[in-house]
Formats: structure tokens, sequence, C-alpha cells
């Protein structure tokens, strides 16, 4: 897809639509586009270019999260002896010791990570986490997503427009290839970091 930047984006969603009445709404599609990469109930963006870590160190049983958190790949605590990663537990599920010491499992709560008991000493807290790309506006034309996978906004403003507009058969048509392309960004991603997997070899035929 021969575009790469916001205005360009506006352009082709027009352009694929047949919908130049709607040139006023499309910021608004672009943007509801971006929060559907990170949240919808069939496969959200998870892509080398949103990783990222930060560090912080622990006051309480409670550390905020950064404003760009998406979703959390690893949590662990650096210590003397190298400390170790902490275990996800999910909210309902959290034990919760009312002794201090340090802390074994993590949960997120809101825009804050809870340990499940209140550390003993000051610890550096590494998070690797995945964030969320800067959005596209007048002000920020770019970013990565958009350079690497342009279908995942295009497909997904073009899904957010068709919703928009009571085009019930266009709006699923989209979605479906919105989806597909997150999958697609995902597997390729995945390949990328793995590498392809092993062949195996049957009575000498490879497969």
């Amino acid at each position: 897809m021969a575009f790469s930047d916001y205005d360009e984006l506006q352009k082709e969603i027009v352009d694929w639509s047949h919908r130049a009445d709607l040139g006023t709404k499309i910021p608004d599609f672009i943007t509801l586009a971006e929060n559907a990469m990170y949240s919808n109930d069939q496969e959200v963006l998870n892509v080398r270019s949103m990783e990222t870590i930060t560090t912080s160190l622990t006051t309480g049983q409670y550390v905020d999260l950064p404003g760009d958190f998406e979703s959390a790949r690893s949590v662990r605590l650096i210590t003397g002896d190298n400390g170790g990663h902490l275990k996800f537990q999910a909210p309902q599920q959290m034990r919760k010791d009312v002794s201090g010491g340090r802390p074994n499992f993590f949960t997120i709560i809101g825009n804050q990570i809870q340990f499940d008991r209140t550390p003993d000493s000051e610890y550096t807290l590494e998070v690797q986490y995945y964030r969320k790309a800067t959005p596209l506006s007048d002000t920020n034309l770019t970013n990565e997503i958009l350079a690497k996978h342009p279908s995942i906004y295009l497909f997904g403003a073009l899904s957010a427009l068709f919703s928009y507009s009571l085009d019930t058969e266009q709006q699923i048509k989209y979605t479906q290839m919105f989806i597909s392309s997150i999958k697609g960004a995902n597997k390729a991603d995945k390949k990328g970091r793995y590498g392809p997997a092993p062949s195996m070899s049957i009575q000498g035929m490879v497969v």
C-alpha cells in the first residue's frame, strides 16, 4: 500500500469508501481504529516495535504503570542477588500476604501494579511491556504501526466508517480484513523473533 502518513491515510480511506461526504469524520474513524488495535475480542496487536522497558523504585504495595502501557510482557525485581521474575495472578486470584517481604506475585488493577505483599525494602522494579503507538494527528503524521502495517489502519478506519454509516455488510467485511491484518502482523513478528519452525524429515521427505 503506497501511503505512509496521516494525510495520505485519510485520502485512502475516502477513496476506498467512496464517501467524500464523511471527510470531517475521518480523523474520528482513525482514532477508533487505533483503539480497536489494542482492544477487541478477537486479536490485539502485539509486535516488537511496541515493546519497551521501564524501571522504577517500589515504595509500597502499588506502582503506577506508564501512561502508554498496553499489556505486560514481564515484571521482575532487580536486587543484589539479581532478584527474579514475578508471577502474574488475576486480581480475583491474588493471595495477599499481610506480612511484608519480597513480592512474589503481581496483578494489575486499573493503572497500577499491585504486589501480593508490601515490599520489605526499596526494590528496583523492571517492567517490560507493550506500549501503544503515538496516536496519529495533524502534529504526528506517522508512527511505527502505520509505517510497517498500514493495512491495519486502513481497514480499521473503514470498519468504523461503515459502522457509522450503518452499512453492515461492508462493516463486517472490513472488520474481518482488519483482524486478519493484525493476525498477519503478529504472525510475521513472531516468526521474525523466533525464526521459522524446524523442518521434520519423514522417510526422506521434508515437510
